[in-house]
């Protein structure tokens, strides 16, 4: 609970830079200006990268201390785990990345339903890989549901991008 906590802290910037995504894109689609889109994503998309290297050393280096904030120093369980929770989350930031800078375009080409299927690779990796490897596959749910949900939104995206091109050539 601490991890994820800080977690959820810590993953801000990712989380806006994707929501920045669907208002930028809605607007170029607005204006008949789809090409803008591919180069918006790719911008956003490589910020978003830089910024996850950056959150990766932050949590390494000062991961253990920011638990302190939820836990006691004596639960050396407790911290260790949760620092580990935390690396091995932070190591998928820039899975996280395409996640929201993708279903956040995708939202703003108009098709928000497709978005929302992405979030059920979450339930499906947090079930079978906890149940297979325990502790290690709650630290790893996360990037694998992130790992599933980029291989379904890529491939979608690019459907829709084409789709949007030709309609507004």
């Amino acid at each position: 609970t601490a991890a994820t906590k800080l977690g959820n802290f810590v993953s801000c910037p990712i989380e806006a830079l994707g929501q920045t995504m669907a208002p930028y894109v809605g607007q170029n689609m607005g204006a008949g200006k789809p090409k803008r889109i591919g180069k918006g994503l790719l911008a956003a998309s490589v910020m978003g990268f830089g910024v996850s290297a950056v959150l990766f050393v932050i949590v390494l280096l000062f991961g253990k201390p920011m638990t302190l904030l939820f836990l006691s120093a004596k639960e050396v369980k407790a911290v260790k785990y949760a620092y580990q929770y935390m690396i091995v989350t932070t190591a998928g930031y820039s899975l996280l990345t395409l996640v929201n800078t993708v279903r956040f375009t995708i939202q703003g080409m108009g098709y928000s339903a497709i978005a929302i299927l992405a979030g059920a690779a979450r339930t499906l990796a947090g079930t079978l890989v906890v149940s297979m490897i325990g502790f290690m596959g709650v630290c790893m749910a996360n990037d694998l549901a992130w790992i599933f949900a980029d291989a379904f939104l890529i491939p979608v995206f690019f459907v829709l991008y084409r789709r949007a091109k030709k309609k507004y050539q």
